[in-house]
């Protein structure tokens, strides 16, 4: 929860991804997407509900002055809490671009994410039970759509941002495009650099000794050079058939932390200051990834058959030196130094075949996939005095993880009458080979599993429909969450995965009601064995240790309703609203079951006003409030957060100016404690949320030019 926090997500910031096979029949029904989509009353409504998912959209707001991240953070359904997705009381997320799959580390996500402009993105669904074509990865899938154009010719945006928390931060971007009757042709690069921020209150308190340790960290991390690029063609070969290849990658050269942490220890029945400790922990990472993809897409009259291949490559070195000077009582002064210095590895390639046929009233698709991902991460520890670090074998670590995964998938759709009902089944068979030296742990998984979907959808009238879906998912873990060795973060505390990690198997139910623009829905989700990181206190040696590992079950019962309302022609109103109990049932530390309960409800309104005739300044106002939530052993307070974005067209909407206030009243923070048993701690988290943003944009070309489409990652290229 606290140190590492990782998500199944997807960069919008790279390409815009769509199936090539949308341009040779649009008037066709995306039936991987859509059962039956329900309009409300304005032109473009921003929230739409269709049978498995809820479409935020954005397109022509001002929420498009905002980056991805922050979108992401508005949209309905979506709680980010802690920089943690979740959706439906569900943190293990898939995040898409236009239904392509991928997954990436919390950390990548949300830099990146900040790094996108939110003009590229058309809308956001929410898709709470995905069909049988997807990956079944993830409880849930949030798909990103990119905007797209149909004239040919050439056009560009020059773009910059200034971002002002505690520190500054910066972006410059140039994209092109250029189209001809054969070609599609996109490519951009943005240059960020900045520093970044994030503070925590520690208080752990141990009941035996009569002791609490109160630890002050701020982390500030210097990145004064990132790179993104990426580059994205189609080629049609002929009206029927066409090829799609492309690369995207980012690189991160040097990326500098040095944090100082004093540490006071206090005597509970006193209060009396006893002991103190400093720790001084110099970190420099450096990482960046490629990917590439390539597509041939052939249509055969009313049957589409496309084939996609893509392959990844990823690193990150990380070294840190952390030293700690120790006051302790009846004890003489002493220091402590040691370092670590880890490289992490992963390739990995997929191949998938899909077929489609639409005639009628039945869409009928099929297909099969293979991936192969190699992961290894080489952890190498020092440890001695002042002068001289030394290796120590018994806690440097060599761990290699191989997975192949053999997938199937058959889904048809079929509407009559008021009817329409949707039925797919997924087979996934996963082969998984892992070794660890230190310690030594050796495992070989083979397990097929299957999912099935149920859609069912019955028109009452023209504005009234009925809606009932049932769904089956898998969350496999981050291949860094498999690690059994240990990772320092200071003398007193360190992260160490699990070997033996399983895969939550996840359960969904759902039923869905709509009246013209009001929509609400039940649901349910049972999780077994969810996976996320808990904390545990050691009295016999004052260490805290945070596992990523499995607990026993959990449960949400929720409901929600949405609704889009046009208070005048230029003034837009949305309201959405959820209730859920949510329960977490985990093995404590003196090996007895607990049960974690709590009801959580959230609350997001915002409203979107264009100020004159023009339509050349746009204002958009939001609130979002979280009440209490848990994760695991976990207790979390309330938070909320109010933005305005104030957005102004100029020189014939050639050039944009934007601002961006965020959390103005800094109440986006939480407390994160557990107490049971012998457990007593607490932390204070605040991740620099409060800032001013100037957006400048200038357009130039012809703007109605098609972003040529990029293939999305896989969903194992995100694990990474």
């Amino acid at each position: 929860m606290k140190k590492y926090i990782f998500l199944l997500v997807a960069v919008p910031f790279f390409a815009s991804a769509q199936n090539p096979t949308d341009t040779l029949s649009k008037s066709k029904k995306d039936s991987a997407i859509v059962l039956n989509a329900v309009n409300v009353n304005y032109k473009k409504p921003m929230l739409k509900r269709k049978a498995d998912r809820l479409e935020f959209n954005i397109d022509q707001t001002p929420l498009q002055n905002l980056n991805g991240w922050d979108i992401l953070k508005n949209t309905p359904s979506v709680v980010v809490k802690n920089d943690e997705l979740s959706v439906r009381g569900n943190a293990q997320i898939l995040v898409t671009i236009n239904d392509k799959k991928v997954m990436m580390s919390q950390e990548q996500l949300k830099q990146l994410l900040e790094n996108t402009e939110g003009s590229s993105i058309q809308s956001v669904e929410v898709i709470t039970n995905p069909p049988a074509k997807y990956e079944a990865q993830g409880g849930a899938v949030i798909n990103i759509k990119m905007k797209q154009n149909k004239l040919a010719g050439y056009k560009g945006r020059l773009s910059g941002r200034y971002h002002q928390s505690i520190y500054a931060k910066g972006r410059l971007g140039l994209m092109q495009s250029f189209n001809t009757d054969k070609w599609q042709i996109s490519g951009d690069y943005n240059f960020v650099s900045g520093k970044y921020v994030r503070k925590n209150f520690d208080v752990v308190t141990f009941d035996d000794s009569q002791t609490r340790w109160e630890s002050d960290m701020v982390r500030k991390t210097e990145a004064p050079v990132q790179h993104a690029y990426n580059f994205a063609s189609q080629y049609n070969i002929d009206s029927l058939q066409n090829i799609q290849f492309g690369f995207d990658g980012n690189f991160n050269p040097s990326s500098l932390g040095n944090y100082l942490v004093p540490t006071n220890i206090y005597n509970t029945v006193s209060n009396q200051l006893q002991s103190n400790y400093l720790t001084s922990n110099y970190r420099k990472q450096r990482y960046g990834g490629f990917n590439a993809y390539f597509a041939y897409d052939k249509k055969f009259g009313a049957s589409n058959l496309t084939w996609s291949n893509n392959f990844s490559s990823n690193h990150h070195r990380e070294n840190q030196e952390v030293g700690t000077y120790f006051r302790f009582i009846n004890e003489p002064e002493r220091y402590n130094r040691f370092a670590s210095n880890s490289l992490q590895q992963i390739k990995l390639y997929a191949s998938q075949l899909d077929y489609r046929f639409n005639k009628d009233k039945l869409n009928f698709e099929s297909g099969a996939k293979y991936s192969f991902v190699s992961n290894q991460n080489d952890l190498s520890f020092f440890d001695g005095n002042q002068q001289n670090l030394v290796l120590d074998p018994n806690r440097s670590n060599l761990f290699k993880y191989r997975e192949q995964i053999f997938a199937a998938y058959l889904s048809a759709n079929y509407q009559w009458d008021k009817w329409e009902a949707k039925m797919g089944l997924r087979s996934e068979t996963t082969l998984i080979r892992t070794i660890s030296n230190q310690p030594f742990v050796q495992n070989k998984t083979n397990r097929t599993n299957l999912f099935p979907t149920l859609y069912l959808m019955y028109n009452v009238t023209k504005d009234q429909q009925l809606g009932f879906s049932y769904g089956k998912r898998i969350a496999r873990p981050n291949y860094d969450f498999l690690n059994p060795s240990k990772s320092y973060y200071n003398f007193y505390s360190y992260f160490q995965g699990d070997a033996n990690l399983k895969a939550t198997i996840i359960h969904n139910l759902s039923l869905t009601y709509t009246l013209k623009d009001w929509n609400f829905e039940v649901y349910h989700s049972h999780r077994v064995n969810p996976s996320m990181e808990i904390s545990v206190q050691n009295p016999a040696t004052f260490e805290t240790v945070y596992n990523y590992t499995n607990i026993e079950k959990s449960n949400n019962w929720g409901a929600n309703f949405s609704k889009g309302v046009s208070v005048s022609k230029n003034w837009k109103l949305n309201l959405y609203a959820m209730g859920e109990y949510n329960d977490d049932y985990f093995i404590g530390v003196d090996q007895n079951l607990y049960k974690n309960k709590n009801f959580f409800y959230y609350g997001n309104i915002s409203s979107q006003i264009i100020l004159d005739k023009a339509k050349t300044w746009d204002l958009n106002l939001s609130y979002v409030y979280n009440s209490k939530s848990i994760q695991g052993s976990f207790n979390i307070t309330s938070s909320q957060n109010t933005n305005i974005v104030l957005n102004k067209k100029l020189f014939a909407k050639q050039f944009e100016i934007g601002l961006v206030l965020n959390d103005i009243f800094k109440t986006d923070n939480s407390i994160v404690s557990a107490r049971y048993a012998n457990q007593n701690q607490y932390f204070t988290d605040y991740r620099d949320t409060q800032y001013f943003m100037i957006n400048l944009k200038y357009n130039f070309g012809n703007q109605k030019v098609k972003d040529a489409k990029a293939r999305a990652k896989t969903a194992e290229q995100g694990r990474m």
